[in-house]
């Protein structure tokens, strides 16, 4: 196992060290706050030397070559679920148009513990970059619900893009419906941006719309209200889905008639926990 182990790690330092993240204009990512400032992206076709897994009706899943049999694991796994996911999705925005997506299973991390998120080079691009946990255990829902926090962006943008996925109401979209589909995945593994607001000043990010996906505490306000609105409110989150809008105040209008919701959603704060 110590082997095998030492065996991935070198293979990682060839193909991806330093590529934990993005950081090229453009790339739309789900990201840990532990790795925001790292990445790079290159090669022409995939980022990363990857061979095909297998395929579905929507999706080619590929596996980066360096990742071996623990990869392959992975990658078989998210074939399984991935149209049960797509269908999931389908439901919530209501989309007609059929989607094809490849995911490519990558060493986004160093550790190789699914902390390096994932990311597409466009909010349309549907190639999507997943990182993988094949340490300390293999869990191949981690893969599966970054995949789905992808998606999701590219539902949005193609419905319109009001979930704008490099801004943060459509980043806590994307986080929230990952969540729905695998409870407490990714929250197990920190990528919790709630807290990030609660332990701020708790500044109104709900009328206002953060123009970046990046920042944890917009995500967090963002991730809050949409939670707020489905589990207070009462919302499906096909009615979420489809009540786009730029800002979160927007969508609670469509959804309610009313409008400055901020206060309310405020009151309910005090020192409480929150959800990814």
């Amino acid at each position: 196992m110590a082997a095998k182990r030492a065996s991935l790690r070198a293979g990682f330092a060839r193909f991806g060290r330093g590529r934990v993240q993005r950081r090229q204009a453009g790339h739309k990512i789900l990201a840990h706050p532990d790795h925001l400032r790292e990445a790079r992206v290159e090669a022409p076709r995939f980022d990363y030397p990857a061979t095909l897994a297998g395929s579905t009706a929507h999706f080619h899943v590929y596996c980066a070559n360096v990742l071996g049999q623990p990869g392959d694991k992975v990658a078989q796994a998210v074939l399984k679920n991935c149209e049960r996911d797509y269908q999931s999705l389908t439901g919530f925005f209501g989309q007609q148009q059929s989607l094809r997506f490849n995911i490519v299973i990558a060493p986004l991390s160093r550790q190789l513990n699914g902390k390096g998120g994932a990311y597409h080079h466009t909010c349309r691009a549907t190639d999507l970059y997943c990182d993988v946990q094949i340490q300390p255990t293999v869990n191949p829902d981690v893969t599966s619900a970054l995949a789905v926090a992808e998606e999701v962006e590219v539902f949005s943008a193609i419905q319109g893009g009001e979930w704008n996925c490099g801004a943060s109401n459509g980043e806590g979209l994307s986080r929230v419906l990952a969540e729905q589909l695998y409870p407490n995945v990714l929250e197990n593994l920190g990528y919790s941006s709630a807290q990030f607001w609660l332990n701020s000043r708790r500044r109104n990010f709900v009328g206002r719309t953060l123009p970046t996906d990046l920042s944890m505490v917009g995500n967090g306000c963002a991730v809050l209200f949409l939670n707020y609105l489905h589990g207070r409110l009462g919302f499906g989150w096909d009615k979420i889905c489809k009540a786009a809008s730029p800002t979160l105040a927007g969508t609670y209008k469509i959804l309610t008639g009313k409008t400055a919701p901020f206060r309310e959603f405020a009151l309910l704060f005090r020192k409480d926990s929150a959800r990814t």
